[in-house]
């Protein structure tokens, strides 16, 4: 696993557990989309969101 692939796991973990933290739970389609956002990102773009 690449530190990028790291990155965006980490990134992903803390968006699921900010929505448990809240009340929500985005739809299948929503997480999809934010993860694919994700992978779109730079590794510093992705270390700057955690």
């Amino acid at each position: 696993m690449t530190e990028k692939e790291t990155l965006v796991e980490q990134v992903f973990a803390k968006y699921r557990s900010y929505c448990k933290d809240i009340g929500i739970t985005p739809a299948e389609m929503m997480q999809q989309a934010y993860l694919s956002h994700l992978q779109s990102l730079t590794t510093e773009q992705l270390k700057a969101k955690l």
